[in-house]
């Protein structure tokens, strides 16, 4: 064979080169590519026939479990919609990237990758109809989606070109579960009058009271989900009368877990396991190694969607991307675990984080004071079954598992999900399972430091630390550089929310600490402690004071009306919510009023001035509509206040 010399090299990669750009471009010899279709729904854990939930009816999820692919081991990364959604759309973990917070508002720097800008370049006719729910400035972006908008559709795509189309059910969201909106549904005669299971039948879980208005939300999201499984297949058999499904990969999902009290948002195996169908036609069933109504057992997370479609389509996949590719001839290895993360909901600051292995699933909770019942209102303002639970709660009623929603949580958490699939009994002090905690707690530790997990920084100190004005751009930015030692603030952050009482001094080290960071975490820490010595007093009012961030301010200022100093802990707290102009730190002084027992000194007035705050128009979290919601719901339980722990 002739030798190729140093010159005819350049030649031949540019020739090849040449030929794979036409490729891409829609030449005769490109290789056909398979078109896609994304059927989301929202709110729902595996409620479904085809995983054997004996009360559903979903018919036509369930035939296309018999000729696709069901996963059984399928998850959110996070159990809540626009935290969930960011990490689908880039292929990372929010707590990388900063959009880890519910909605907000974060601005991500352009190297962070979207799946559909590298589809649409590669030639794909892409379409979301409707729901986006980003999380980042992505939310505005004109230039995801050939078309985004409730008209959306592939069939707007040129001859012969390939599409990525998302279609996005909402009638399985938890506002749909309100009365107004069943009314609706049986008024337009989409659901019974009366629910197809009887609500006598429902089998509750074990942390629901036996409730008239639980039984009759479980009932009705039964009837929903029903509904939605009719409107998956009319998508399905619309594909098939424009003769398109025997070239169409087909994926069924549902955006997180839930949908009722303890479902969504909490960061239980019932928030964050999801369904998960995908359908291959005959011609595309190659890029699996399940046969057709198989099982898939490996885990799949959310973080792994982005990388799987660009794979399947041929498109060049993103080093920044986090997730695996877990089907086609490029199948990467299943992982050992899948990662969690929960932090502000709605009005409500929080950080959880954990890791599974499928069976058994370990959380670390580093705001253990504050219980989970006692978190957002809005599912108490759209569904009966959140408000029946609390009143029984607060009327004595509640046996003991029926009570640790409501209570405060453990700094750590272990459930075995095979013989616990509800995480009501936790095992985490159980002798035998001490290996077990020590292994599922190292890996969680390794992976927060490797993927750089933001969440340990307190979101009120975001402005400070990056913006158009500062050294770092974004939050993304400012968590890659050296200047966020997330080694040692995550083993901070560890130490300050077991609340030691013999770790006061060490405690009290932190909060002198050169990096912000660490100050905030010991200010928790001896909040939790709630310690009356004097240095711990004489430390917090000096961080009250004068330290350089308005979020250890705060912090200081909590733990001090935790630690018997409500006088300075209330003006301390007043002083940062008038003189701020930024909205996330106007959120953290109304939560510490709040948790340090101090909104008892608020008139009225204060709340309705507060209500009549102004913020900058062109702060993207000026538009963040959380703190009216404490503030509307302090005026209208006035006098009384609201229990937040």
């Amino acid at each position: 064979m002739k030798q190729i010399n140093k010159l005819t090299r350049p030649l031949i990669f540019a020739t090849f080169f040449s030929i794979s750009c036409k490729n891409i471009a829609g030449e005769k010899n490109e290789p056909e590519r398979p078109n896609i279709l994304w059927i989301t729904c929202e709110d729902i854990s595996p409620y479904l026939g085809c995983y054997g939930f004996g009360q559903a009816k979903t018919p036509n999820l369930d035939k296309l479990a018999e000729s696709g692919i069901r996963y059984t081991h399928a998850y959110a990364n996070a159990p809540v919609c626009a935290v969930s959604r960011s990490t689908i759309l880039s292929g990372m973990y929010a707590s990388s990237i900063g959009t880890h917070q519910m909605r907000s508002c974060i601005q991500l720097p352009d190297r962070i990758p979207v799946y559909p800008k590298i589809l649409r370049e590669a030639g794909y006719y892409c379409t979301n109809n409707v729901k986006k729910d980003y999380n980042s400035n992505y939310e505005t972006d004109t230039t995801l989606w050939n078309e985004s908008s409730k008209e959306a559709h592939y069939r707007n795509r040129k001859s012969g070109q390939p599409f990525f189309a998302v279609f996005n059910n909402m009638v399985t969201h938890e506002s749909q579960i309100s009365g107004d909106r069943i009314k609706n549904y049986i008024k337009t005669k989409q659901i019974p009058a009366q629910p197809r299971v009887k609500p006598a039948d429902i089998q509750l879980p074990p942390y629901h009271p036996d409730l008239p208005e639980v039984r009759e939300d479980w009932a009705r999201l039964h009837d929903l989900i029903t509904l939605m499984d009719s409107m998956s297949g009319n998508l399905i058999k619309e594909l098939e009368e424009e003769g398109l499904a025997d070239n169409t990969i087909i994926f069924f999902y549902s955006d997180h877990g839930g949908q009722l009290s303890r479902a969504k948002r909490y960061i239980y195996n019932v928030g964050t396991q999801v369904p998960m169908i995908v359908h291959l036609p005959k011609k595309w069933q190659h890029l699996s190694k399940i046969k057709p109504g198989g099982d898939e057992n490996d885990l799949v997370s959310f973080v792994d969607l982005a990388k799987t479609v660009l794979s399947i389509s041929g498109c060049p996949i993103p080093e920044k991307m986090q997730g695996r590719i877990f089907l086609g001839p490029k199948t990467e290895e299943a992982p050992q675990y899948v990662h969690f993360y929960r932090d502000r909901m709605s009005e409500r600051y929080d950080f959880s984080r954990a890791v599974t292995d499928g069976r058994y699933y370990f959380i670390r909770n580093f705001m253990p004071h504050r219980p989970f019942g006692r978190d957002t209102r809005y599912g108490y303002e759209v569904q009966a079954n959140w408000r029946a639970w609390e009143n029984y709660y607060d009327e004595g009623k509640c046996n003991e598992i029926q009570s640790q929603f409501y209570q405060p949580k453990q700094t750590i958490e272990l459930f075995d999900t095979q013989k616990d699939p509800w995480h009501v009994d936790g095992i985490a002090s159980l002798p035998e399972q001490q290996k077990r905690l020590q292994t599922l707690s190292s890996e969680l530790d390794h992976w927060m430091v490797k993927t750089r997990d933001v969440g340990l920084i307190p979101e009120p100190m975001f402005h400070d630390l990056a913006g158009e004005t500062r050294k770092y751009r974004t939050l993304y930015e400012f968590a890659q550089s050296q200047d966020y030692p997330v080694e040692k603030i995550l083993e901070v952050a560890n130490n300050s929310s077991s609340g030691e009482k013999d770790q006061l001094t060490t405690y009290l080290g932190y909060i002198k600490d050169a990096n912000p960071i660490v100050r905030y975490w010991g200010a928790y820490a001896l909040s939790l402690v709630g310690s009356t010595e004097m240095p711990g007093q004489v430390a917090l009012t000096e961080m009250s004071k004068n330290d350089s961030f308005a979020a250890n301010r705060i912090m200081a200022a909590q733990a001090l009306g935790i630690c018997g100093n409500p006088d300075i802990a209330f003006k301390s707290i007043m002083k940062e919510a008038n003189v701020t102009s930024q909205n996330y730190v106007f959120l953290q002084a109304l939560n510490a009023f709040q948790y340090s027992k101090t909104d008892d000194r608020l008139t009225l007035e204060d709340w309705e001035r507060f209500k009549d705050k102004k913020f900058p128009k062109n702060d993207p979290a000026a538009r963040l509509g959380y703190p009216n919601r404490i503030i509307d719901d302090a005026i209208e339980l006035w006098p009384e206040r609201r229990k937040v722990y």
